[in-house]
C-alpha cells in the first residue's frame, strides 16, 4: 500500500518514501556539518575538561539522531490508513526541520560556552591535560 498526498494545484504526491529521504538527507547533512575535518568553524583551545560541553555535544547529537527516527516514524505512520491524513506529511517535516534547529541550537550554545572556557588565560602547565582542540560546528539557524 502506497499512501502519499497530493499537494493541491501541483498533481505531485508526496508519499512516505519521500519524507524518509528528505527526512534522512536533511540527518545526514546535519551530521556532516558536525565533522570537524569536512567542516571549517571557530577554534577554540580549551585547558579543562567541561562536562557540560560534552553533554551539549551529545544532546545535539541526539537531536540530530531523533530526526532520523521522526522522519522513519512518520513514513511509517503515513501506511497506516487508520491515522493517515493528508498533511501528515509536511507535519512529519516540520518535526525534523525543528529537531535539527534545536540541534544547531544546542551547538550554538556549546560554542558560546566554549568561547567562555576559552576566553581564561592559561599556561600550559596548569592544563588537567594536553590542551584541547575544540571546534564549533557551522549550523544552519544560529552561525
Amino acid at each position: 500500500m502506497n499512501v502519499s498526498s497530493e499537494q493541491p494545484g501541483t498533481g505531485r504526491k508526496l508519499d512516505a518514501g519521500h519524507v524518509v529521504a528528505i527526512g534522512w538527507v536533511l540527518c545526514a547533512v546535519a551530521l556532516v556539518e558536525r565533522v570537524p575535518r569536512l567542516t571549517s568553524g571557530h577554534r577554540y583551545l580549551l585547558c579543562h575538561a567541561s562536562p557540560a560541553l560534552d553533554h551539549l555535544t551529545l544532546t545535539a547529537l541526539a537531536l540530530v539522531t531523533a530526526a532520523g527516527v521522526a522522519a522513519l516514524g512518520g513514513a511509517i505512520m503515513m501506511q497506516s490508513k487508520d491515522s493517515y491524513r493528508p498533511a501528515l506529511p509536511v507535519v512529519w517535516l516540520v518535526v525534523v526541520v525543528v529537531l535539527l534547529i534545536a540541534a544547531d541550537g544546542v551547538d550554538a550554545h556549546g560554542e558560546a560556552l566554549a568561547a567562555q572556557l576559552s576566553a581564561t588565560p592559561f599556561t600550559e602547565a596548569a592544563c588537567d591535560y594536553a590542551p584541547q582542540d575544540y571546534i564549533a560546528t557551522p549550523g544552519w539557524f544560529f552561525w
